[in-house]
């Protein structure tokens, strides 16, 4: 691929152009920049190094298999422990379980390979059933942790979780000869890395490694598990998670024919796949759709990249996988998938019998896809709808660029490797032009153009602060939105939603805030927020209607969250024959000024 090239477009009042930019470039943390300019000269060339690709200008009438493809999750049905193979060959009532063990565990931010970077701890023997045994950290009593807790551990093990990955993946193999999986719960999990980081949950790849010594090697088929965890679905979802960790790495560490360490981009995204809800999963899909741009697909190591718990990145890999599974729904992929003798791309190709070039340039190609449906209402009442409702969050596809050429000669967009970013392209003339689009890019560039056509029955979101939002000194207590919905005459606003983003934000800081335009019950207790919204005015401006609000968000939303990086906009639209489609827009976090509680002695003079 050349770093510069040049292609003419037409435009005729209604079209439309997506152009995909791929940076196929595999090295981690390598940020590319393709910049675009335009111009009204157009030579009779045709474009070179660009794949075209011709979609309906129907864009309701899109081929609805591609609006759920890359959310399919699995489900886990319970399965009898008789019925599938035990963890261990060995009988459980012939092992004698250690009532009390030692456990070593990386806690510091420092060398993984120093070992003054582990502690050494000691747990008790407090539940065991037939395939499970569970350990407390000496420092924690029984009775601290959440009622139900075990059981429920013992029950989503034992009835679900084991079951289901020995069928899908395959056997975790018993390690220390006891015949039980371990699971080893201790607070440290909420104070890792020198107290940085707090984790649910996680496997060691290393423990399942006869030829590793400790402390980097536990020489246990076990899991590490966080204390402060409590029972119910988001249990279920880590579970199977993590439990899929352990059957890869016990897989890939078998004797006679170890294979390969998965690289961690695949062990994430088959981990995610075996997850029957979204718990674990939602809000990192949501912060991948937001800036998929910035997000790498391929990354060998996370925590060497400084990746490691990046959402954006495990939200990528989670569709891409799942993707990938669609397209191979005859062939037992998880299994093909943990048996593999290679892992990386080269294991990728072979699955799905595709250079990862072209692979990755199709997944793009369908992420754009899912976009124009999410927010395009369609002719087709019968036809399924996209999957909105994420979990907790709302969906609405990868985010979109847009680059109006009549008012921008040129623009810019930064790529991370193995990541794509999508640019809108449209003119604002009502008459046909032609244009030239010159690009200078990078060697590795991938091209995609979509032609579509615009239609009433899409639907655009823009926030901007309001203008009685002012820089100095305020006493509210709110910060003040101005939000303008455009969509078709037949629908309208259902629902508002705001959420907060950033790459390492936890679960709790992203919870998504809502508001309710129908009124048409009153909302979970969970669902409530602080959100205070008007309704402004509502016209019809052509062939759509145009609906203004003023929202007002709490000021303490937002005080003393600096890792914050935006904030996220997103209307649900309603149309008369009951379908949902969703408008989404990104802005900047609000700069506040300190809050004055009280009038100074010069003002209350005047």
């Amino acid at each position: 691929m050349k770093n510069k090239l040049s292609f003419p477009l037409s435009f005729s009042s209604d079209d439309e152009y997506i152009l995909i930019v791929n940076n196929l470039d595999r090295s981690p943390r390598r940020t590319k920049t393709i910049s675009l300019t335009v111009d009204d000269t157009v030579e009779e060339q045709p474009a070179t190094d660009c794949y075209f690709e011709n979609i309906p200008e129907n864009i309701p009438e899109l081929d609805s298999a591609a609006q759920t493809s890359s959310l399919h999750h699995v489900s886990i049905q319970a399965r009898s422990p008789d019925t599938g193979a035990l963890v261990s060959e060995s009988k459980p009532d012939q092992a004698l379980l250690e009532p009390v063990r030692y456990f070593n565990l990386f806690v510091t931010d420092g060398d993984l390979s120093d070992k003054k970077q582990y502690t050494r701890l000691e747990a008790r023997l407090i539940r065991q059933s037939a395939r499970v045994a569970i350990y407390l950290d000496k420092q924690q009593k029984p009775e601290e942790l959440a009622a139900g807790l075990v059981s429920d551990l013992i029950a989503q093990l034992e009835n679900q979780v084991l079951d289901k990955i020995n069928r899908e993946c395959g056997p975790i193999r018993d390690i220390d000869g006891n015949g039980r999986f371990c699971i080893l719960l201790t607070p440290w999990l909420s104070r890792l890395q020198g107290g940085k980081t707090k984790i649910n949950g996680f496997v060691r790849p290393s423990d399942f490694r006869d030829n590793v010594a400790e402390p980097f090697s536990n020489h246990c088929d076990m899991l590490y598990l966080n204390s402060a965890l409590k029972p119910g679905h988001q249990l279920l979802d880590l579970l199977s998670h993590e439990v899929t960790h352990a059957a890869v790495s016990s897989i890939r560490t078998a004797g006679g024919h170890s294979l390969p360490d998965e690289e961690d981009w695949l062990n994430e995204g088959i981990a995610h796949l075996m997850e029957p809800g979204y718990t674990n999963r939602d809000y990192r899909i949501s912060e991948f759709f937001r800036s998929p741009q910035s997000y790498p697909l391929v990354i060998s190591d996370y925590y060497r990249a400084q990746l490691w718990r990046n959402h954006g990145c495990r939200g990528a890999v989670n569709l891409f996988l799942n993707w990938c599974n669609q397209r191979q729904t005859n062939s037992r992929f998880a299994r093909r998938f943990t048996h593999h003798r290679f892992t990386g791309t080269d294991k990728i190709e072979q699955l799905t019998a595709t250079p990862f070039p072209e692979l990755f340039r199709l997944w793009s190609l369908d992420l754009a896809r899912q976009s124009l449906i999410y927010n395009t209402f369609q002719t087709d009442p019968n036809r399924p709808e996209p999957l909105i409702h994420c979990g907790r969050f709302i969906l609405a596809g990868p985010a979109f660029k847009d680059w109006n050429l009549s008012d921008q000669n040129q623009t810019s967009l930064n790529i991370a490797s193995t990541a794509s970013g999508f640019l809108r392209l449209k003119s604002g003339n009502l008459r046909p032009e032609k244009r030239m689009i010159h690009v200078q890019g990078f060697p590795s560039m991938q091209l995609t153009l979509l032609k579509i056509q615009q239609t009433p029955q899409q639907v655009f979101l823009h926030a901007e602060y309001s203008s009685s939002e002012s820089p100095a000194d305020s006493i509210s207590e709110f910060s003040e939105f101005h939000l303008r919905c455009s969509h078709p005459i037949n629908s309208e606003v259902e629902s508002i939603h705001l959420e907060f983003n950033g790459a390492y934000l936890s679960q709790i800081a992203r919870q998504p805030q809502k508001r309710e335009i129908i009124a048409t019950a009153a909302p979970p207790i969970e669902q409530r927020s602080g959100l205070q919204v008007d309704k402004l005015e509502s016209c019809t401006r052509e062939d759509k209607r145009v609906t203004e609000f003023r929202v007002s968000v709490p000021r303490t939303s937002f005080e003393g969250k600096m890792e914050f990086e935006s904030l996220s906009w997103k209307a649900i639209l309603i149309s008369e024959t009951q379908q949902r489609r969703v408008a989404q827009f990104e802005m900047a976090l609000p700069t506040l000024s300190p809050r004055r509680l009280a009038k100074s002695v010069l003002e209350s003079a005047k």
